[in-house]
């Protein structure tokens, strides 16, 4: 082909994803494609890179940003695998002669979306970049020799759909989307949007979780040069980059990845970006992980620290294969972590082959034994394409029962007339977990998330373990029964919807997803939901609570300090400071909890001052900052408190 005669192939790549708040993620997965095909000059004089389709939005409006195209490359994740089928039928209708290309995780490692889907002309499985290239130049060839190419899809002369070896194919010579100039004319032509980039420095996991898709073939791990990294990070900053995040599987686990912190803390002292730094922590048990996020908590980086357990119950963490660190050394790292002021969070799989309901519930409960009253995520476990627990779902064992849920983005801008559902195959049920119990489990594990984690009756909670025997697991399980026995209540009333809401889920109903114009137009997890409604009648929620609290027996007098400090413990929107006199030293006895050790009530008068001084004075906001983004580090609950013995 002459370039000078011929004009260039025009290429556009789909990588769409829901708005948060005018924000969207810069579509890198694509990015990185388009950055290593047009490295090679064949590539660049042949093809012309026309522009990224980033957001989800409505066909007809996705399809007008498509012009005259002669190849459109599609990323297939969860999010937008029926956008992308939906919109690649329309481009092909419009535009018949127009070549489609499949990738991305959602993707089956066969030819299968060929034989479903006939507007798809070829797959691209595994990593992308060396398969994308070769398919593009083998285009330009009047003979292509399409078997010569690994990890793709294709048509056979003889219309048979085929599929090359599956093959590890990845660079460390990769060259960066943002350093070539890919993303240069996305930013020119969408000056207003809030663009959320991110880098990886390695690809691959060492590790072999059955319910992960991070790594399918699991046998290969490239580290990607420190001076790219670093280049990538300086582009971040740049371009006044708010939110960044960090694509490997396991940062920390490399000694090369403080070397990268370092930079990160260099340039965000030098520029002040980027503002947050999202990672998918290695297990937090070293010295390293440790050194790590204190950086990036002493410069404001930080979102907080994962130390995942997935599940407490041994036969489940068995069949998944996982191993866990112990409890007593979870607890003695929450400790750790707590001291140096560094937020933590805990994520939990609800659904895993060998969970039982009491192991479940009871798994949650134990964290909070192990001293873990900041943040619990939960989450259902999807059966993921390509991760090796969907090639086990059939196992006679595990009796996995499944369901497709419509998928549910939290923090998006809410969309009442979707033309598109995304569904996600979730566990709905195993043979040692029914879906019955599967949904109360659910329910259980919002009451915890709302009541406690968000801090509602946290202090009631503690204080009842330690002084009246009480066990976690009781409280809240007895809670769980007040909430459904009396749904005129605040907080009984939001629950009695949530169960409903968990009903439909389970038969695989769409879930009418918490929006509230208060809040601002984005949908809400339903504990946060939870937590933000029954904020708005914050004192008749306390007044009406105690009707289950009195079975306890609290002394009054104490009930009645505790019940003081309780409420003034969570921010609440333009309360910033407040001080209260108290004839019991609350104010030490949690301190002490926090920090790991059996607390000792002291009756005395003190005076306790509870700052927020950043809490914001309206709603909107407040939901926002303080629930959204500070959840990792428990933002709603106020920990500056200091305590005055006036007599003293």
């Amino acid at each position: 082909m002459n370039p000078e005669v011929d004009p260039l192939k025009r290429v556009y790549m789909v990588q769409a994803t829901n708005s948060s708040e005018g924000t969207y993620m810069l579509p890198y997965s694509t990015g990185t494609l388009v950055a290593y095909a047009w490295a090679d000059e064949r590539v660049k004089n042949n093809y012309e890179m026309c522009g990224f389709i980033f957001r989800r939005e409505h066909l007809e409006a996705a399809l007008e940003e498509i012009r005259d195209p002669d190849i459109v490359g599609f990323s297939n994740n969860l999010w937008n695998s029926n956008f992308n089928k939906a919109l690649a039928e329309r481009v092909k209708e419009k535009y018949p002669q127009c070549i489609i290309f499949f990738g991305g995780k959602e993707l089956p490692l066969d030819a299968t979306y060929l034989e479903q889907y006939p507007y798809i002309d070829y797959l691209i499985h595994l990593w992308g970049e060396i398969p994308f290239r070769k398919l593009l130049l083998a285009l330009l060839e009047e003979q292509p020799d399409f078997a010569r190419i690994n990890n793709i899809s294709y048509r056979c002369a003889d219309g048979k759909c085929c599929t090359t070896p599956l093959v590890s194919e990845i660079s460390p010579d990769f060259p960066s989307p943002y350093l070539t100039g890919v993303f240069d004319k996305l930013y020119e032509e969408n000056p207003d949007v809030y663009f959320v980039a991110g880098f990886e420095s390695n690809r691959g996991c060492p590790f072999h979780c059955t319910y992960c898709d991070w790594d399918t073939k699991k046998d290969k791990f490239v580290e990607f040069p420190l001076e790219k990294i670093f280049a990538e990070i300086e582009w971040i900053a740049t371009h006044k980059v708010d939110y960044c995040g960090c694509f490997d599987s396991n940062f920390g686990l490399l000694p090369r990845d403080e070397l990268i912190v370092d930079k990160l803390v260099e340039v965000k002292t030098r520029t002040g970006f980027p503002h947050k730094l999202q990672v998918s922590a290695a297990k937090a048990d070293n010295d390293r992980v440790f050194r790590i996020n204190k950086k990036m908590n002493d410069i404001g980086m930080s979102k907080g620290v994962t130390l995942s357990m997935q599940s407490l119950c041994p036969e489940a963490l068995k069949n998944v294969d996982r191993k866990n660190i112990s409890l007593e050394r979870y607890s003695e790292l929450l400790v750790k972590y707590k001291t140096e002021g560094i937020p933590t969070f805990t994520d939990i799989i609800l659904g895993l082959p060998g969970e039982t309901y009491e192991s479940f519930c009871r798994g949650l409960c134990r964290l909070l034994e192990a001293g873990q009253h900041s943040t619990i995520f939960i989450y259902a476990c999807n059966l993921l394409t390509n991760s090796i627990l969907w090639r086990e779902r059939d196992n006679k064992r595990f009796q996995i029962k499944t369901v497709d849920i419509p998928f549910y983005q939290a923090h998006c801008n809410f969309i009442n007339d979707e033309e598109i559902t995304e569904y996600s195959k979730e566990i709905i049920g195993t043979s040692t977990m029914s879906t019955d119990e599967f949904n109360r489990a659910k329910f259980f594990g919002h009451i915890l998330q709302c009541f406690h984690c968000f801090g509602l009756l946290q202090s009631f909670a503690i204080y009842l373990f330690y002084e009246h025997n009480v066990p976690y697991y009781d409280f809240y399980s007895g809670l769980d029964t007040w909430l459904l026995g009396h749904p005129d209540s605040v907080a009984g009333r939001i629950f009695l919807v949530i169960k409903n809401q968990l009903q439909k889920y389970a038969e695989g109903k769409p879930l009418e997803q918490y929006v509230d114009p208060v809040f601002g137009n984005i949908t809400w997890p339903f504990e946060e939901g939870a937590y933000l409604e029954i904020l708005l009648q914050f004192d008749r929620f306390y007044e009406e609570i105690y009707d289950y609290l009195k079975a306890y027996g609290i002394d009054p007098a104490v009930y009645g300090e505790l019940l003081a400090y309780q409420k003034r413990i969570i921010k609440y929107p333009g309360k910033t400071e407040v001080s209260r006199e108290f004839g019991y030293d609350f104010c030490t006895y949690f301190k002490t909890v926090f920090a790991g050790h059996t607390p000792t009530l002291k009756k005395t008068d003190c005076i306790v001052t509870f700052r927020a001084p950043e809490v914001p004075d309206n709603w909107k906001d407040y939901s926002k900052y303080v629930v959204w983004f500070g959840r990792k580090g428990k933002g709603n609950v106020c920990t500056d408190i200091s305590v005055s013995y006036p007599d003293r």
